[in-house]
């Protein structure tokens, strides 16, 4: 995302206040107005705000997709969600979304413009990509990851990524830390290097 959307975002946290009392019962020369301060919370409110997508409303297809995902967990318990996605009832289905998703443009840049703002927030130069460990996702987290791949909608999976990254954004700026709580990392996006040819007899 271009340099814009962050400014939008600073300017929003930055919000000032009006004029003081003390300036307002002056008659002559009054004091400008000083900015008020902004805590590091309000800012990291603001940021994820921007970048978390608004909750989609219950539904009976919501239901069933929740249904159907916490059935799945149920019936593999142990595993993390990073091997659920290779179970039968979910990686055909996963297959499928990312078809859809490879050939929607729109989705695509904006799952890499929300990439792009985190890597900004984050301090990164240059091209960025999301570095995303579902290992260590609670109950909730995986059963939520599942239901957007078993709608088979891009948008849903979309929507699932971008909340993940509005939720490490924080934690990721602010807190410095390199992979937030929830698995995300926004990472240089470096291309290897070119392997070497094999020496001449």
């Amino acid at each position: 995302m271009k340099t814009n959307s962050l400014l939008i975002i600073t300017a929003l946290a930055l919000a000032s206040c009006g004029k003081s009392p003390e300036a307002t019962k002056a008659v002559t020369a009054p004091e400008a107005p000083k900015p008020a301060a902004v805590s590091d919370s309000k800012i990291e409110a603001e940021i994820s705000s921007a970048l978390t997508p608004p909750a989609a409303p219950a539904s009976p297809v919501a239901d069933a997709l929740k249904i159907e995902a916490d059935s799945i967990i149920a019936h593999y318990p142990g595993k993390t969600a990073t091997e659920l996605l290779n179970t039968p009832e979910v990686k055909d289905k996963l297959a499928v979304a990312m078809k859809k998703l490879a050939a929607d443009p729109v989705l695509l840049k904006r799952v890499n413009s929300t990439v792009d703002l985190a890597a900004q927030i984050k301090g990164l130069e240059g091209s960025a990509k999301l570095d995303l460990d579902m290992k260590g996702y609670d109950q909730a987290r995986t059963s939520r990851m599942l239901q957007s791949v078993l709608s088979e909608e891009p948008q849903r999976i979309v929507d699932f990524l971008v909340s993940e990254i509005g939720e490490a954004a924080p934690d990721l700026s602010y807190g410095g830390l390199e992979r937030a709580p929830n698995g995300v990392a926004i990472v240089p996006n470096t291309i290897p290097a070119p392997a070497a040819p094999p020496p001449e007899e």
